[in-house]
């Protein structure tokens, strides 16, 4: 059974000197980990719902945005998590040298099954936001896992959201995608190449990293909490104006 507190308790704190070390395993091997990060029973609670999602799609591709989409599951706890929210907050002001702004996520949990599996993996693609947090709730034992593929740290901060835009439209084409999943079928050097195991939580910099997951088996779940922070170019009135359009 899980006691009275909230999710927040169960967590591991984490002092600044382990968040350094983090931030610098991002910047050298592409990525963190924190193996275990989540509590079993709190694990076991989004398996539960998890598993009754995918049911409920026929066994298809689900995704959900926002906490309110997942209250109750222990995945809208962390989004306002002192503990959790605080490693943005710290990672945010090593990489950039500011103060951060107040942590908010955009957040989402990907289940990835059936037909939507393979029509929803191997998909190249820059992040909007300079900080991603992976934590995998249900990953597949045999066959086909989804393994995560990153290509990491390919680009700075860009100064202007027009250079980041013509960075995404680079990469979002045909010749682009398959020359990069060519490079992935060979096992590129460059290529960090991560097995998750669920409960643990992965960090690494998503706005400049090129990444994406392989497909599992359809018959499979793959399931993944997203969390991404920080929006280098919320401000920019090039991309309200697109947004509006």
């Amino acid at each position: 059974m899980i006691d009275d507190a909230t999710i927040d308790a169960r967590l591991p704190a984490l002092s600044d000197g382990a968040v350094r070390q983090m931030f610098n395993e991002i910047n050298t091997k592409g990525f963190c980990c924190i193996p275990d990060y989540i509590n079993a029973n709190d694990l076991q609670r989004m398996q539960v719902f998890v598993s009754r999602a995918v049911a409920n799609s026929q066994n298809e591709y689900v995704v959900f945005r926002g906490s309110e989409a997942v209250s109750g599951t222990g995945m809208d706890e962390l989004a306002t998590s002192a503990e959790f929210t605080s490693i943005f907050s710290r990672l945010y002001r090593l990489a950039l040298g500011n103060a951060p702004p107040q942590v908010k996520f955009y957040q989402i949990l990907r289940c990835l099954t059936g037909k939507g599996a393979a029509r929803n993996s191997l998909i190249f693609h820059y992040d909007s936001y300079l900080i991603t947090a992976l934590i995998p709730v249900t990953i597949p034992g045999t066959g086909k896992r989804g393994d995560f593929l990153l290509f990491p740290n390919t680009r700075k901060v860009r100064a202007f959201y027009a250079r980041n835009l013509l960075d995404k439209l680079l990469l979002d084409n045909r010749i682009t995608q398959f020359l990069l999943r060519k490079r992935a079928r060979s096992r590129n050097t460059s290529l960090v190449r991560v097995q998750m195991v669920p409960g643990s939580l992965y960090l690494f910099w998503g706005y400049r990293s090129i990444h994406t997951n392989e497909p599992c088996d359809p018959e499979s779940v793959r399931a993944t909490a997203l969390f991404h922070f920080a929006d280098p170019h919320a401000d920019s009135s090039l991309k309200a104006g697109l947004r509006h359009a």
